[in-house]
């Protein structure tokens, strides 16, 4: 049975963190990193820190980003969508959005080791919930307070000033997990990864480094990181099917 979000909320984290370690079986990640892995060429979208394939959508945004006008809804392949039951037996995204109970885009990303992506936030165009499987390797993503002067807000989300602060908190993200963030966190928090070939636990405020320090584990450990791939489902607000589209033109 799967466990439920309820049950994985990190109680000394900000409101809205749930994380569920070992969400997928080894077997299920290897299928869905050779799916990932075997997808077409053209599917690819090659970024200066990593490499992102879009599913669900055909654009309205670039390189892995939907515009706040939304996007042309496509189906999710099969091996994505299996997971969708599971997502509703967890509650994921429930109570969300009525016209919405499963996810309608996922972006894929892969990490190399020493890859990273700079603080952002994920923006207006998706419903207040992101969901991230994560395959192969481990990250440790870092948080940081989303400035609240109107100023400061109106700038680009992703800024070299931020990166020079020290993170809020961070989360171990181990592979096979799920990652789910709501509300105040989703809205109010940047988050990012260094871009670095090894993580040392013993720095940092790791908020649920019991819930995901690797089992037999003693001491806090240096994790070397290898190549990771993350899988991250959301439910984008505005979408227009292609049927839609060409009865407009």
């Amino acid at each position: 049975m799967t466990r439920t979000i309820t049950s994985a909320k990190l109680d000394i984290a900000p409101s809205s963190i749930y994380y569920i370690p070992d969400f997928i079986t080894p077997a299920e990640e290897q299928t869905l990193i050779d799916k990932v892995l075997t997808a077409p060429k053209p599917k690819w979208v090659h970024l200066k820190n990593r490499r992102l394939q879009n599913w669900g959508m055909d654009h309205f945004g670039s390189r892995g980003i939907v515009s706040d006008r939304g996007m042309i809804g496509e189906p999710l392949p099969v091996w994505l969508s299996y997971l969708f039951p599971r997502f509703r037996e967890a509650g994921v995204f429930e109570g969300m959005d009525a016209t919405h109970q499963d996810p309608n885009h996922c972006l894929v990303n892969e990490y190399l080791a020493g890859q990273g992506i700079m603080p952002h936030k994920d923006g207006p165009a998706y419903l207040p919930t992101v969901s991230t499987v994560t395959l192969s390797s481990h990250c440790v993503l870092e948080f940081y307070k989303y400035p609240e002067d109107k100023e400061q807000e109106e700038r680009d989300s992703t800024t070299e000033e931020t990166r020079t602060q020290e993170p809020e908190f961070s989360l171990l993200v181990q592979p096979r997990s799920l990652l789910v963030l709501k509300e105040d966190v989703y809205k109010k928090y940047m988050h990012g990864i260094r871009e670095i070939t090894e993580d040392d636990l013993r720095k940092g405020n790791i908020l649920n480094l019991p819930e995901a320090m690797p089992k037999g584990i003693k001491e806090t450990p240096v994790l070397e990181r290898g190549t990771r791939i993350s899988l991250t489902f959301r439910i984008v607000q505005k979408t227009l099917s292609t049927k839609k589209l060409f009865l407009r033109r």
